[in-house]
């Protein structure tokens, strides 16, 4: 350590130009000392819960890679091109459970290609890195094939190509597996084994590049949201403050490609890949209503006194559960994400029998939702969503009146719930992001029985600055 230390001294240089040399010191032992100080700090450093865990190692595999000609007609494809892809260099992208870019450019023959990935590749589990052999990468332009010769592939540029279709014109493909070696560490706290976002290049003179899991300290994030419309009606009883624990799951991190690309589905949605059973959300969500507006009271109308779903709904104190995702489509050009979800969600709800009741009482309350969301990504700090959430629910209780209320009449209650969802992401910070949410909350067959927020919130990670390791 103490000779790195001198060669960083003589190899710095001061404001004219000559190289500094390093002093012997006075005090030996106290240098000494320090040294071995700061040696046993850094050991620590890396050897901690802090520190994040190592995930795997990444490996450029080889520096020429074959080339295929994608033409999924011909019995000819797996035979590889005569010249191969040289002169590589591999740039790629992690998030979410994901290698969601990876990109390789290098040279074939004397002309530069670059390949990219249709859509993202999972890496959360043993399974994916097995399955890397059976994502292909494509080349950005499309060629055509000299079919003279049976026994071999030959590119040829346009100008040499007379009379012919521009159906010819095919895609130049590469092998993942060709590409890198994907090794995961053993680790038995790493059942999922997904890289903290991050973007890595490896080429001739970097070879191999190590991933590391997100630290310890950023396992949950928390949203605090403030109800923007409770901030100017005291009477609202949306709650100025509610708070939203988090944790995703992956579960099934492998995309496939469309099966409409192939004839089989009439392209009405361009998506370049689906997922299945993707993710779980668990999630833990406390409102924190408002001493004065706290409790639900009842409606009365005519001689029925009753408490409607929706206003159960609304007051809801607390929600715990989890969301699970069911199909997720994907396309990186279009920048756009569709997601089809179905959960449970259990919460309590407190009400009065009338403005008399002091104390009040909870009733427990189960939410089964279903919805649909689109996803549009014009960068990663910023991202919109567009959701909508069709809502079982249903009261648990023996001692009160649950109907709905159409014509200004008491009707049977209605158990399915609307809510049309619009929120704002903006991840600017690396130790936050802020949300705008906007939420409008209906009966299913009666749009007039509604009441919405208008939410600002900000996330944080709830384990981050708790003191416990805190570095140094």
């Amino acid at each position: 350590m103490e000779n790195a230390i001198k060669k960083i001294i003589e190899g710095t240089k001061d404001a004219s130009g000559n190289a500094l040399t390093p002093t012997t010191p006075t005090n030996t032992d106290l240098v000494g000392n320090r040294m071995a100080q700061l040696f046993a700090r850094i050991v620590t450093y890396y050897n901690s819960e802090e520190e994040r865990p190592l995930v795997a190692t990444i490996k450029l595999k080889q520096e020429e890679i074959p080339v295929y000609y994608n033409d999924i007609n011909d019995s000819i494809t797996k035979i590889p091109l005569e010249d191969k892809l040289r002169d590589i260099v591999v740039e790629v992208s992690f998030f979410g459970g994901f290698i969601e870019k990876i990109q390789v450019n290098g040279k074939v023959g004397d002309d530069n290609y670059s390949f990219n990935n249709e859509y993202s590749i999972g890496i959360s589990s043993t399974k994916n890195v097995q399955q890397l052999a059976s994502y292909k990468l494509f080349s950005n332009e499309k060629v055509f094939r000299d079919k003279s010769d049976t026994t071999k592939i030959a590119i040829r540029k346009e100008e040499q190509v007379q009379n012919e279709k521009r159906s010819d014109k095919k895609s130049l493909f590469i092998w993942v597996d060709d590409v890198i070696r994907y090794i995961k560490k053993v680790d038995v706290n790493a059942n999922d084994i997904s890289p903290v976002p991050q973007t890595i290049i490896l080429e001739k003179n970097k070879k191999e590049s190590k991933l590391y899991r997100e630290e310890s300290s950023k396992l949950f994030e928390a949203v605090a949201y403030t109800d923007l419309i409770g901030l100017f009606d005291e009477e609202n009883p949306n709650g100025l403050v509610q708070l939203e624990v988090k944790k995703r799951f992956n579960l099934n991190t492998r995309r496939y490609d469309i099966p409409w690309y192939y004839g089989i589905v009439p392209p009405f949605l361009l998506f370049e890949g689906a997922g299945v059973f993707q993710n779980a959300d668990v999630f833990f969500q406390y409102s924190k209503i408002e001493e004065n507006n706290k409790f639900l009271l009842p409606q009365t109308v005519g001689s029925e006194t009753f408490y409607t779903p929706i206003s159960v709904l609304q007051y809801r104190n607390f929600a715990v559960g989890g969301i699970l995702n069911l199909m997720t489509f994907e396309n990186q050009n279009s920048k756009i994400n569709m997601f089809f979800n179905a959960g449970a969600l259990y919460g309590r709800t407190g009400v009065k029998l009338d403005a008399s009741d002091e104390k009040g009482v909870f009733y427990n309350n189960l939410e089964i939702p279903f919805e649909a969301s689109i996803q549009v990504l014009p960068e990663k700090r910023v991202s919109f969503s567009f959701t909508d959430r069709l809502s079982w629910f249903e009261t648990f209780n023996e001692d009160i009146a649950i109907r709905s209320i159409q014509n200004g009449e008491a009707v049977s209650k209605n158990r399915w719930l609307n809510s049309f969802n619009l929120d704002l992401l903006v991840d600017i910070s690396t130790t936050g992001k802020l949300f705008l949410r906007y939420k409008l909350i209906h009966e299913l067959d009666n749009i007039n029985n509604n009441f919405s927020q208008l939410q600002f919130g900000y996330s944080f990670y709830i384990l981050k600055n708790n003191g416990v390791k805190r570095k140094k």
